[in-house]
């Protein structure tokens, strides 16, 4: 059986919001959750995970201004989360973050005309190939807009996902929920990459099979021993 995985969610800023996103998630059928939280709401879903059959990623999602911000701040960060994404506000900062291996998806503006500027091209696919980088679809960023700009989004999806697969990036799908009317079950984030022209088995592994190998990947790195991919010390 599947194990499924919706890598960004973001917690609420109440507890009961927290234990609610949870519960939904077990009842939508995931078995894991990636969450941007700060540290005391992680602390407290983590503790409640448990009782709902999840399994908690800590994730960061990134912002930085420039390719000197990005360093800077994976500097910082690498090593307390599971889970690195950046979010590319511009054509220098996508590049840096493609190639930089400590980066572990990559995401883009939700407006069209940033998309357009900034959005995932060749070249960004070929770096972020070679850095193991995996490019993310977040199903909240078609949700509430209008008809003109969901369409304008989708035929700017569609050429990155099209980029991603001519150059074998890994491909996630996940809500980026931020309240459970946002969240959707695993088949239903699995279907959205059908407007991207994605079949149904391979929409399934980017929503189970393919965030589950870089989550388990970073916690090995994470782990006692670790000093390269390949080398550990016993």
């Amino acid at each position: 059986m599947r194990r499924f995985i919706d890598l960004h969610v973001k917690s609420p800023p109440e507890t009961d919001g927290l234990r609610e996103m949870l519960e939904l998630a077990a009842k939508l059928g995931f078995s894991g959750l990636g969450m941007v939280a700060d540290r005391a709401l992680f602390d407290s879903a983590k503790g409640m995970a448990p009782d709902q059959g999840l399994d908690l990623v800590s994730r960061a999602d990134l912002r930085p201004k420039s390719p000197r911000d990005l360093t800077a701040s994976l500097g910082r960060m690498r090593g307390r989360f599971e889970m690195i994404a950046v979010e590319c506000q511009s054509k220098a900062v996508a590049r840096q973050a493609a190639k930089d291996n400590r980066v572990d998806v990559l995401c883009f503006p939700t407006t069209v005309q940033e998309r357009r500027k900034v959005g995932f091209d060749r070249q960004e696919a070929s770096l972020a190939a070679g850095a193991n980088c995996s490019y993310e679809v977040n199903v909240s960023d078609l949700l509430g807009k209008s008809p003109k700009v969901a369409s304008g989004l989708t035929s700017i999806i569609r050429e990155e996902v099209e980029n991603a697969r001519r150059f074998d990036v890994p491909l996630v799908v996940s809500s980026g929920a931020v309240n459970p009317l946002l969240m959707r079950d695993p088949r239903g984030l699995a279907s959205v990459l059908n407007l991207f022209d994605i079949g149904e088995e391979e929409g399934l592994e980017a929503v189970s099979t393919t965030p589950w190998r870089l989550v388990e990947t970073n916690r090995g790195k994470l782990g006692p021993g670790y000093v390269l991919p390949g080398v550990r010390v016993v």
